[in-house]
């Protein structure tokens, strides 16, 4: 019978290395579940050992400084009036500045607006008093309503005939 394998860990937690330990390649990609060709890699993209001789040793403080250091060169910050855009993968203005408003509680509010580039739908979460500052910068409205919610005859909804 085989063992089960477990699904990769997609950005390995700083928060499991001990700053005071010393790990070696197999146990540092066990405990962040990665591969040990992983761990290798970094240590060629700048992660630093111990020292040269074998078995490489990495000390705790360097392993989570350079997890905490990819971890902070893949993040984006939004601008004012920007939007995550998940399918460019960049922050972008909403299609002509404009974003619709759902209320989330008393406290925060929810903008939905489409990406200039490619049209796809971007959300971002905001408190209310943050709103007068991106009123003057984007064109805010309420959400539009269910197009068939606001029709007054039914008919006009569907393939009926009139009899």
């Amino acid at each position: 019978m085989r063992a089960k394998r477990k699904a990769p860990v997609r950005s390995p937690s700083a928060q499991r290395v001990k700053a005071t330990a010393t790990y070696e390649i197999a146990e540092a990609a066990k405990l962040l579940g990665t591969h040990r060709n992983t761990v290798r890699r970094w240590l060629k993209d700048g992660l630093r050992p111990l020292d040269n001789r074998r078995p490489i040793l990495i000390h705790g403080t360097d392993l989570k400084a350079f997890l905490a250091m990819r971890r902070e060169g893949r993040r984006h910050r939004c601008g004012p009036g920007e939007f995550f855009c998940f399918k460019c993968r960049v922050p972008r203005r909403p299609l002509g500045g404009m974003a619709d408003l759902h209320p989330r509680t008393d406290k925060v509010i929810a903008l939905v607006g489409l990406c200039e580039r490619c049209e796809t739908a971007m959300h971002r979460t905001v408190r209310h008093a943050d709103l007068p500052k991106l009123a003057a910068i984007l064109d805010l409205g309420p959400m539009a309503p269910e197009r068939l919610n606001e029709c007054s005859d039914a008919k006009a909804n569907g393939d009926f005939k009139e009899g």
